[in-house]
């Protein structure tokens, strides 16, 4: 797998994407709960992303966008 570019990262969230067209990986910090991202979903995530982005959005908003996405966040985050 390639490199890994942090696109996000506040109090609440954090993303990455993976090089080239391999997924992004969604992180809610507060809920301890992660996801990946792939196919038809990652290309609407990057759709959204990239529109929201277009303006000038504050943490809030894109963190409002990221909450969209909190049903598909299903991996338990472990701190050992």
């Amino acid at each position: 797998m390639g490199a890994l570019h942090i696109l996000y990262d506040s109090e609440s969230y954090c993303v990455a994407e993976f090089a080239g067209d391999a997924g992004i990986e969604l992180v809610d910090k507060l809920a301890r709960r992660s996801g990946f991202l792939a196919g038809q979903v990652a290309a609407r995530f990057r759709l959204g992303m990239a529109s929201l982005c277009s303006g000038d959005p504050g943490e809030e908003a894109v963190d409002e966008f990221l909450c969209g996405y909190e049903a598909l966040l299903t991996n338990s985050i472990r701190l050992h």
